[in-house]
């Protein structure tokens, strides 16, 4: 099509949604034909799921990221005696090098990175520890061949610790291509674009070994994978006291040491039974910072009774028309300016897409997506780029959505760019599938238990909108202020949540405001207690902002 062309983007159809090879990578892959390119022809715009290309037909033909490359030459596997020498130095014998393909060239040691028997990068380091990569190379495991088919996959930090596996009879090990992540950090989602391409390798795997450095930023790299990973399935090490990766245990307590630690890997604790040695790090930290809060929610007037801790579940309800949907898509908004964070949503009440997708962007900009102060394309596309990053909109208004759908599709969101947060919202709009002989209260307390602990294992933040039944009005024709107990179904809603909230417009002769009724906090030492913060709302934005009177000044 004309414009499309001009990309190197050739279509067979005249509109709606396409996909196609890629121009940027398709010749670079051993599957030249996969049509990676996905391609909205209305909107004229794409985006290719392989190497992140995207681009608009009112934009020039520049790709946003460099196409991959492969490497231009094989490695020069003749080793020199002293480069055989240093290895042996470190515990790794010459067939293990032979076997893995290494190279030199120029005193430079060289690991082939193989992806389905080609080599995709090569990545090299000198013996005082300055490294490189193949320029533009494909992002993935090193050894990725070697955890095709494995139940259990053992994950290092590096291609010498993998190697020091390998010596010690372990085929099934891999290791991450550019070491960890420092402590504490919100890490890109280029920064493990190499999980994507081991989605399949990963998630069928029963087992994964974290055996990553046991320094803070190989403890901040295990963490963040056992968080994409799943927790369920993954495995810590522990090592001596003289000794921080796989290649130190190797050099100085020898084979039999490494295979022991292997063996003696324990799980995360998540089956039910907790050890000392499993918590007492967290219980220590807790103990040297007694004061430590969550997350502000991006309003003063309500952080000091609502803050945002991972690994937990808080209910919203409210009247219908209250705001209780908007109020959760404006504190979402401010979790993304404020922290950065990602959030899958599933909002059948928003859909379509494109319709909450703007309600967003008025969130974020101030100004609504209708009338004459409106906001304009390009802000709009800006603002767009930016929660493409941020925000996974889940499900579609046809789809028959259940709770275990949701998860599932968090589930992989999570393993592909690392959420913090997800969204459910309403409760009554997915369908409900109870088992043989079990009542809504059963069912309700098994899905509440489902859902906090999938908040645990993945470190996410839930938040479930449910409304409450018909409510009655007050004496004064007004609705009264619902509580979970109100909400159709089960009182588990209160007794399973970690917090709870309503969410309830407040208009007076002298007041009107919204009103975030902080009905319950598990953890009060570091989230907040019960009590109602107030915030003031602008229709037209949808923006909350700090309360005041009306006689006090003008909002906006």
């Amino acid at each position: 099509m004309l414009g499309f062309e001009e990309h190197g983007i050739y279509l067979r159809n005249a509109g709606g949604q396409e996909k196609t090879k890629c121009p940027q990578c398709s010749n670079g892959r051993k599957k030249t034909s996969d049509p990676c390119l996905s391609v909205n022809i209305d909107d004229g715009v794409w985006h290719c799921h392989h190497c992140g290309w995207k681009g608009s037909l009112k934009e020039k033909p520049t790709p946003t990221t460099p196409p991959i490359e492969k490497p231009s030459e094989e490695p020069l596997t003749d080793l020199p005696s002293q480069v055989i020498s240093w290895f042996k130095e470190r515990g790794i014998s010459e067939g293990v090098l032979a076997d893995n393909g290494i190279g030199y060239k120029d005193r430079w040691i060289q690991f082939p990175f193989y992806r389905d028997g080609e080599i995709v990068n090569i990545k090299s380091r000198t013996a005082d520890k300055r490294f490189r990569q193949s320029k533009n190379a494909e992002k993935c495991f090193y050894r990725f061949d070697a955890m095709k088919g494995m139940e259990t996959i053992i994950i290092t930090e590096g291609e010498m610790d993998a190697l020091s596996l390998v010596e010690c009879g372990y085929n099934n090990v891999v290791s991450v291509p550019d070491g960890a992540i420092a402590p504490n950090s919100n890490p890109s989602d280029r920064k493990f674009s190499y999980l994507m391409g081991a989605e399949d390798e990963l998630m069928n795997a029963t087992t994964v070994i974290l055996a990553l450095d046991s320094d803070a930023s190989g403890n901040a790299m295990r963490d963040e994978l056992s968080r994409r990973i799943g927790k369920e399935k993954c495995y810590r090490v522990s090592y001596p006291q003289d000794c921080k990766d796989m290649n130190d245990v190797l050099v100085k307590h020898g084979k039999d040491k490494v295979t022991k630690i292997i063996t003696d890997a324990h799980p995360y604790p998540i089956d039910g039974v907790v050890l000392v040695q499993d918590v007492m790090n967290d219980a220590i930290d807790l103990l040297n910072t007694p004061d430590a809060k969550g997350l502000s929610t991006g309003w003063e007037g309500l952080d000091e009774f609502y803050r945002i801790s991972p690994c937990e579940v808080t209910i919203v309800t409210g009247v219908p028309n209250m705001g209780k949907s908007e109020w959760m898509d404006a504190l979402m908004i401010n979790m993304v300016q404020e922290y950065g964070w990602k959030f899958g949503i599933f909002s059948a009440e928003n859909f379509p897409v494109k319709h909450h997708l703007l309600k967003l962007v008025g969130k974020m900009t101030g100004k609504p997506f209708w009338g004459n102060d409106r906001v304009d394309e390009d802000t709009a596309r800006n603002v767009m780029g930016l929660l493409n990053d941020h925000i996974k909109f889940i499900g579609t208004q046809e789809e028959s959505v259940t709770i275990e759908s949701i998860l599932d599709q968090a589930r992989i969101l999570n393993f592909r760019y690392g959420l913090n947060g997800l969204v459910i919202d309403p409760w009554n709009t997915v369908e409900h599938k109870f088992r043989d002989s079990e009542n809504e209260t059963n069912y309700v307390s098994r899905v509440l238990a489902s859902l906090n602990t999938f908040a645990k294992i993945h470190e996410i933040h839930i938040w479930v909108v449910a409304h409450p039944r018909k409510m009655e009005n007050d004496n004064n024709r007004k609705p009264v202020v619902p509580t979970p107990y109100d909400i159709s179904g089960s009182a588990n809603f209160y007794n399973k949540a970690d917090n709870c909230i309503t969410v309830h417009r407040h208009k007076s002769e002298d007041e009107d405001y919204v009103g975030i009724h902080v009905q319950k906090i598990r953890f009060q030492y570091k989230n907040g207690y019960t009590g109602i913060g107030k915030l003031n709302y602008d229709i037209r934005s949808g923006q909350y902002g700090e309360y005041f009177k009306r006689d006090e000044k003008t909002l906006f």
